[in-house]
């Protein structure tokens, strides 16, 4: 049977908001045709009342969905063939059918107290399927004693006064929840065992009917009892629920198409951060998922809100928190771990992809490198040479000689070490420690012409690695000089901060802050250009320096006016 949306939402809405009186009249209209004479017009016509409004309810197809015209003739017929020849047994087991999806319900709300109205309801069938329709439809020689027969028609009906009241909500009730097949058919095959099994127990009751029927409720109440214990026990094992539950693919859950969207989600976006949110994204459109929590190695977030019941799950360093409105069932359990597994692989694939695009990028950067190493050392030449004739005599401006004497020392000593390193990517080369002051010192004679307000807090004293602490000051300036170029106005400041034998340094600009998608990833991988052309890899290159001394660089502060990049111990 296939089936065509049209335009028809409208009434799918005002149908959905009228469900709770949709079910009330569907069981009065049941109960008007059993108490009515059996085969007459009057329960005809009250089977086919309740029939309709049973269409309207059903949870299986949506109501704003058009049949084809085959499927239409084949249920009017089968409909009508019934009704003309109306068997009792088949109101019997229409009843049965009936309980079986209410149980399917019952089961899998998402509400607990939603689930208050259809107990009610699934009580209502039960009485009158125990009392009054087995024995008056199929058992016809039975005599019903007068007390049952005014309980079924003065009494039970009040019971359905409750539906009235309860609470109800018809968002939560529409054709789109979980509908569990397997606890329907499982209540099914209950109904009908208690039933076969109160008829089978007449042969021992002298064909006493309600005798038979209570002897067979009594003993399948002890039965429930002893399977409720053994279903979930509080010590040893896992309980027959671990298995009695292994259908995973039977919740009504449309898992291929969450599957699918997962899957074209991960071709789309790169980012493992962006994926783990979106993809949970669409674990909260699950109907009985309220919320839920994440925590990774990159961060930490929630959707939706919390509830009572909550599964947890861990993989590849995922942790997952779901929370549910209802206490998940053993095969719901086995589907959230599932689909908490699906979204922890693809995690985990995506972190191992940008893993790789950084291994790759770095690698290009050392082969790049080693075709640079005889440029380098030509340029190293030159400016050794340069250094060793610089002129002497006063005849030269001093104040460039000056400039000329402390800069091209520390250049050549930096292209030194960068040589050194082109020649072996593999080696780390790794300078001695100086002494703070000393580097603070040497630093201030090396930038005081640049119009950098330096400044130094605190006593004591340590020993830091000269090449981060050059590093970090050199990348800062030339950010903050840059900026200073469109914004002559612009204030740099250096800082130094000594505390306890330890030492952090700050690098602070009165400019524009760091767009918020650059500021996420500026010392995590390297940052593209304006452009397209090239990465910008100095702050990351420096990062990795500093974690391998001991050091963590960040962005401190990034506002309007006050842009704070920070070195400190890790």
């Amino acid at each position: 049977m296939s089936a065509t949306l049209p335009p028809a939402h409208g009434f799918s809405a005002r149908l959905l908001s009228a469900r709770r009186w949709i079910v009330l009249a569907m069981l009065l209209a049941l109960h008007a045709a059993l108490v009515t004479d059996a085969g007459g017009a009057f329960q005809r016509i009250w089977l086919i009342v309740h029939f309709g409004l049973f269409l309207l309810w059903q949870p299986f197809v949506a109501a704003e969905q058009e049949l084809e015209r085959l499927a239409v003739v084949m249920l009017l017929a089968i409909t009508g063939v019934i009704i003309y020849f109306l068997p009792g047994w088949l109101i019997v087991a229409w009843i049965c059918v009936l309980l079986g999806i209410l149980g399917g319900k019952v089961f899998t709300l998402q509400a607990r107290r939603q689930g208050r109205f259809y107990l009610v309801a699934f009580f209502y069938l039960a009485a009158i399927l125990i009392v009054w329709a087995v024995p008056s439809l199929v058992i016809r020689d039975q005599v019903i004693p007068p007390p049952v027969v005014a309980f079924v028609q003065s009494v039970l009906p009040f019971s359905l006064v409750a539906l009235a009241f309860l609470p109800f909500d018809s968002r939560e009730d529409d054709h789109r929840q979980v509908f569990d097949f397997f606890y329907a058919v499982l209540v099914f095959q209950l109904v009908v065992v208690l039933v076969l099994g109160a008829v089978a127990l007449m042969r021992y009751t002298n064909g006493e009917y309600f005798t038979a029927a209570g002897l067979t409720v009594i003993g399948f109440g002890g039965t429930l009892i002893v399977l409720a214990v053994l279903w979930g026990p509080r010590q040893g094992f896992g309980g027959l629920r671990t298995y009695l539950s292994r259908y995973l693919m039977s919740v009504g859950m449309p898992f291929e198409i969450w599957v699918r969207r997962v899957a074209d989600l991960a071709e789309r976006e790169p980012d493992p951060q962006r994926f783990l949110h979106q993809a949970l994204s669409l674990v909260a459109e699950l109907p009985w998922v309220r919320g839920g929590e994440w925590r990774s190695p990159e961060g930490e977030g929630a959707f939706g809100e919390k509830a009572n019941d909550a599964a947890r799950f861990a993989f590849h360093g995922v942790d997952l928190t779901f929370y549910t409105e209802i206490d998940l069932s053993p095969a719901l359990f086995l589907h959230m771990r599932l689909l908490a597994q699906v979204v922890g692989e693809f995690y985990e694939s995506k972190r191992r992809e940008a893993a790789m695009r950084r291994n790759a990028y770095l690698q290009a950067v050392h082969e790049t490198g080693a075709r640079l190493t005889h440029d380098i050392k030509n340029l190293l030449q030159s400016l050794f040479t340069l250094t060793s004739a610089a002129p002497r005599d006063e005849s030269f401006d001093a104040k460039y000689a000056q400039l000329l004497s402390r800069q091209l020392p520390q250049i050549t000593r930096r292209l030194q070490t960068t040589l050194d390193q082109l020649r072996s990517p593999q080696v780390e080369i790794r300078e001695p420690p100086r002494s703070v002051h000393a580097w603070w010192k040497d630093l201030e004679r090396r930038t005081d012409a640049s119009g950098v307000l330096f400044e130094l807090h605190g006593e004591g004293a340590c020993m830091v690695p000269a090449s981060v602490f050059d590093g970090f000051v050199e990348n800062g300036l030339v950010n903050a000089r840059r900026k200073r170029e469109a914004n002559p106005g612009l204030k740099i400041k250096v800082t130094l901060y000594l505390s306890r034998g330890r030492a952090s340094l700050e690098i602070e600009d009165s400019g524009d802050p760091v767009p918020a998608s650059v500021a996420e990833i500026l010392f995590d991988e390297p940052i593209p250009r304006e452009g397209g052309v090239g990465f910008a890899i100095g702050l990351y290159q420096l990062a990795r320096l500093a974690a391998q001394s001991g050091y963590t660089a960040s962005l401190a502060r990034n506002e309007p006016g006050r842009v704070v990049f920070r070195l400190e111990p890790a």
